[in-house]
């Protein structure tokens, strides 16, 4: 699973995530692909998901990118 199907299958856009982070929808959808999110951005990930009703930890966010 890719950043970007776990935001949608958490009730979520990519848009509406990105939007909130000050990013493009483009980063997000390269989160795991083309390159690796810092743990700080992955933390900030975690917690607009959360501010918008889809309660996310980094931990959820990191099992995403690794357990392939």
């Amino acid at each position: 699973m890719t950043i970007e199907k776990y935001i949608k299958s958490r009730g979520l856009t990519t848009k509406l995530v990105a939007q909130k982070m000050g990013i493009t929808r483009q980063a997000i959808q390269r989160y795991g692909t083309k390159f690796t999110p810092t743990a700080r951005t992955l933390d900030k990930l975690a917690k607009v998901m959360t501010e918008l009703g889809a309660e996310t930890k980094v931990v959820d966010l990191v099992k995403v990118l690794y357990d392939n």
